[in-house]
């Protein structure tokens, strides 16, 4: 994984959560800006997945590499599947699934750069 890849992801996270925390206040439905930025956060994940990839195949291995696996495949699967969910309800709720789709995403985050800083 690359560190500096990781801290991005979970600074836009934040930064599109608390957007839609926001949005979810005034009763808005999320924007193009912040559909975009739920794209680019999609985007990295991806990217992220296949560097961590390659270093498994490579013989980097954390020590729980079940739980690092899990951890990254629910990353790469839970915006795309917040999305559709959220875009279905016409609601503020709808916001507030972006919103608790990004915080989620902040936490995994940490989850697999603690468990990547066990490679050895």
């Amino acid at each position: 994984m690359i560190t500096p890849l990781a801290v991005g992801v979970a600074v836009l996270a934040v930064a599109l959560g608390v957007a839609c925390l926001v949005l979810a206040g005034l009763d808005r439905r999320p924007g193009k800006p912040v559909l975009q930025g739920i794209l680019v956060l999609q985007l990295l994940l991806l990217v992220q997945a296949v560097v961590a990839v390659v270093r498994l195949v490579q013989g980097a291995e954390p020590s729980s590499f079940g739980g690092f696996a899990g951890y990254l495949i629910v990353s790469v699967l839970l915006v795309p599947g917040g999305a559709i969910w959220a875009l279905e309800e016409k609601s503020r709720y709808g916001t507030l699934i972006f919103a608790t789709v990004c915080l989620v995403v902040l936490v995994l985050q940490q989850r697999l750069v603690g468990l990547w800083g066990t490679v050895g």
